[in-house]
């Protein structure tokens, strides 16, 4: 479930509206249930810091770093102060032909970037985002420079796969087993299924099934279903095609009316009136046909840090910019290396 705090900072491109992989989004939010999709994540706080959990590292991204999730890893992201802004990006596999990805299996991992941990990674992304970003800001149309950044990304990640990450410290038998009951509601939510099922599943009893989940969520197992049904309805309700009936119905909930008011309990808002915020804050053009959303004010300060209309290159050692057609190599470690020049070639050599 994705608790929206503030709408003044909301900006959203979803794709895959139109059957494209990429999704981008800056919001304010709590992430109150576990999430597992198909698509690679990106999460990037421009403010503030988060909680990050998955099923293998617990830690706190803080302003300016980043986790990557893994496709089909469980995850939750936690606002860890008031008024944190997170920009978040996904590439979608399901929308790629299999030759261009491979085994997705196999090829990422989920992992923390910031300057003392992959720090490397950290810069290439910022590089990607900043150029992504600077492509909304400007309103272009290039889905060829959308596939470059899309495939650069996914390039740069995958090859990054063997970083470590910080391990959960709950590694008892306990958590095992709670993310294992998490699962199991993950791939069932759409049936009608009760602590029971899950205890009879997994060989729990039924109290011990209730004492994982209010231990690990700090609330019942028949709250967590729906927020978790809720949180995957949140497409379809924000599309705006079905009736809340319907996709009261496609989400496992017995009725529109329970799930207005296990909507309304978690927003605070019906769905109906969630929905109208959201198609307020889509900009229409002069014909009334929905279009892209623009990056306002406030948005473009947050992300100004990743916008360099000058950068050519950059990594944890060099960024090389270019001012008035003359090219300037910024070495960050002078100390850690050597210069040598011979006619037009500048040679830089790592100390080791």
């Amino acid at each position: 479930m994705v608790n929206m705090q503030n709408m003044n900072y909301y900006y959203d491109f979803s794709g895959q509206k139109f059957g494209y992989p990429l999704s981008l989004s800056i919001n304010q939010f709590n992430r109150l249930a576990f999430s597992r999709q198909s698509s690679l994540e990106i999460s990037y706080v421009l403010k503030g810091s988060y909680e990050v959990i998955t099923e293998s590292m617990s830690t706190l991204i803080k302003k300016h770093e980043l986790v990557l999730i893994a496709p089909y890893d469980i995850h939750m992201l936690k606002m860890n102060e008031p008024e944190s802004i997170i920009l978040t990006l996904h590439i979608d596999f399901s929308y790629l032909p299999h030759y261009m990805v491979g085994d997705i299996d196999q090829s990422f991992k989920s992992c923390v970037c910031r300057k003392n941990q992959n720090e490397k990674l950290l810069l290439q992304i910022q590089q990607q985002l900043g150029i992504l970003l600077l492509h909304f800001i400007q309103k272009k149309d290039n889905v060829y420079l959308l596939n470059k950044v899309i495939s650069h990304l996914i390039y740069i990640i995958s090859e990054n796969k063997e970083y470590s990450i910080e391990q959960l410290p709950l590694t008892s038998k306990n958590h095992e087993n709670y993310m294992k009951a998490i699962l199991f509601i993950d791939q069932n939510y759409q049936k009608d299924i009760h602590l029971e099922d899950i205890a009879k599943n997994l060989s729990f009893s039924n109290s011990y099934a209730s004492r994982l989940f209010k231990r690990y969520t700090g609330v019942s197992f028949v709250k967590y279903l729906s927020m978790v049904r809720i949180r995957h309805s949140l497409e379809a309700l924000l599309a705006g095609k079905d009736s809340i009936d319907e996709i009261a119905f496609h989400c496992g909930m017995t009725s529109s009316k329970a799930y207005s008011q296990a909507f309304k309990e978690l927003y605070g808002i019906t769905p109906s009136i969630y929905r109208k915020q959201f198609q307020k804050n889509l900009k229409y053009n002069k014909e009334q046909r929905e279009q892209r959303m623009s990056l306002d004010q406030k948005q473009i300060e947050l992300i100004q840090h990743l916008i360099n209309e000058k950068r050519i290159y950059q990594d944890e050692n060099l960024e090389i910019t270019k001012e008035n057609e003359v090219i300037l190599y910024h070495y960050k470690q002078i100390d850690h290396a050597s210069l040598k020049q011979e006619k037009n070639e500048l040679m830089i050599k790592i100390k080791e």
